[in-house]
């Protein structure tokens, strides 16, 4: 399984990396929007874990990872996780085509079993 993980938040990225470090996953990372595009335009992921927020402002970048996600690469999975959820947000992503909406911090077992169930 190839994950994709796009978080402004270093620490996120480090311990997500850890701990989805098994044989039958393949992880990169990304911290910003150009970076997560860049990684998208060259690889076809089965998964994308998105924060919403990248820049710290208000902006929703996950968003937008997610509507180019769905829009290019139907087939790959999406996953939102955010720490300034809103019902709002969680609508939109539901509109957008998002398959899992989590909000921080979520547990790494209801992580790693959604991913199990994607497989």
């Amino acid at each position: 399984m190839k994950i994709l993980v796009v978080d402004d938040e270093q620490a996120f990225l480090f311990g997500l990396k850890r701990i989805l470090n098994e044989p039958e996953m393949s992880v990169d990372t990304a911290e910003t929007f150009e970076e997560a595009i860049d990684f998208l335009s060259q690889q076809t992921y089965d998964v994308v874990i998105a924060d919403v927020r990248l820049t710290g402002v208000l902006q929703q970048e996950g968003l937008e990872i997610l509507k180019i996600v769905k829009k290019n690469k139907p087939r790959t999975k999406v996953i939102i996780v955010t720490g300034y959820g809103t019902p709002e947000v969680m609508q939109k992503a539901y509109e957008f085509g998002v398959d899992y909406y989590f909000e921080k911090p979520i547990s790494t077992d209801i992580l790693l079993n959604t991913l199990k169930k994607m497989r």
